[in-house]
């Protein structure tokens, strides 16, 4: 489906996380569709919150996952395949669930399961509704910080991704102090209380990347999961983050799925950001906007510094690890994931660096199928040039 901008004024970062849920959740459902008889949605805060898009609800979390859910159902419908499409909706706001029972009207090839209350309350008895054999994605979208430990039952499950908002300002401000008791329990793996340490005194991006690792960790080691990589979203005004979305995969084709999704997120961030803080300074400014290709512009952005030095840190760590594989190389398929899971880079980007290379004669690849080939295969082997003592 097409995000339309025009229903995020004033809400800017709500555009981010809605671009990526639309770039993931369709790539997401059509994977799991082709092995799984049984897809389910999870909302633990579903609203809607401030929706602009009418009675279509297309600028709300669970508005943009029915209708994907809805479209993949129909077309594997069409490939003679009843998938099970499943949501189950949480919200404790009374005049936010009276509407979120009338969206839900909207789209009757799902079974939806609307259910107020909090979803600390929930999240156990929603857990023994899925079936082991289903896939479950749990999008966690708080305002504050509920008690994640409640959430554990969708989080274990064993077939499952989940989505995860951390909310950064406010545990950046107050971690350490006390005054979030539940926050504790967000920054400490298996109960720890380390992290107080490991954050007092430090400041700014140091700070900042601290935080983020210590959330990312705690939910990727209690939940069991492989990777847990972080999207930033940032304050629309100013070059700070506002909050974190955690992403909890087991799969390196989840990750994969994750950075291509990320990809557009990011771009979106930065184009919203550029655009916003334009219209501010013009309406500031008698003379206009006479800055706007300054610091400001897109290519200034957080977002796209984030993905250009990613880019340069993702190339070292690809020659690095080729080099401690020394003579016998590395095949492709236990390359790309960790690098991945690292850096904002998408595994095409990534494979298409490894040609180029290949190309110049800076990496061997034996048997590469075809000069047409642009992306390697998992299976295949490179080995740094150097590497390999001429004969």
């Amino acid at each position: 489906m097409a995000i339309d901008s025009a229903h995020y004024i004033g809400r800017e970062q709500a555009l981010v996380k809605h671009t990526f849920l639309d770039r993931y959740l369709p790539s997401l459902i059509g994977k799991v569709c082709s092995r799984y008889d049984e897809f389910v949605y999870v909302d633990g805060f579903a609203g809607p919150w401030q929706s602009a898009a009418g009675e279509s609800f297309d600028d709300t979390s669970f508005g943009i996952a029915l209708t994907h859910m809805t479209a993949q159902r129909l077309l594997y419908l069409s490939k003679g395949r009843n998938i099970r499409m499943r949501a189950f909706l949480v919200e404790k706001d009374p005049s936010s669930f009276a509407q979120l029972e009338r969206a839900i009207a909207r789209f009757p090839k799902i079974e939806i399961i609307p259910l107020n209350g909090l979803m600390e309350a929930h999240a156990a008895r929603i857990a023994s509704c899925i079936p082991q054999s289903a896939f479950s994605f749990t999008l966690i979208d708080p305002k504050g910080f509920p008690d994640i430990g409640a959430m554990l039952p969708l989080l274990k499950r064993e077939h499952a991704e989940a989505l995860v908002n951390f909310m950064f300002d406010f545990a950046n401000r107050f971690a350490g102090t006390d005054l979030i008791p539940a926050l504790e329990d967000w920054l400490s793996a298996l109960g720890s209380v380390g992290w107080r340490q490991e954050v007092e005194g430090l400041s700014g991006s140091e700070r900042e990347r601290k935080l983020e690792r210590l959330a990312a960790e705690a939910l990727q080691i209690t939940g069991a999961y492989s990777f847990s990589p972080v999207i930033t979203v940032d304050k629309v005004l100013h070059n700070r983050p506002l909050y974190k979305l955690i992403f909890l995969s087991r799969h390196a084709e989840g990750l994969k799925v994750f950075r291509d999704s990320e990809a557009k997120a990011l771009d979106t961030q930065a184009t919203a950001r550029s655009a916003s803080k334009a219209k501010k300074r013009a309406e500031s400014s008698p003379i206009g906007d006479l800055f706007a290709d300054g610091e400001d512009a897109v290519p200034n952005d957080r977002s796209s510094q984030v993905i250009r030095q990613s880019r340069q840190d993702a190339i070292r760590a690809l020659g690095a690890q080729i080099m401690t594989a020394g003579s016998s190389g590395m095949v492709w398929g236990n390359l790309w994931p960790p690098i991945l899971e690292d850096f904002s880079v998408t595994r095409s980007w990534l494979g298409h660096q490894v040609n180029d290379m290949r190309k110049a004669g800076r990496i061997l690849a034996p048997g590469w199928p075809s000069e047409r080939k642009q992306i390697p295969e998992d299976s295949q082997r490179l080995i740094l040039a150097q590497a390999v003592s001429p004969t």
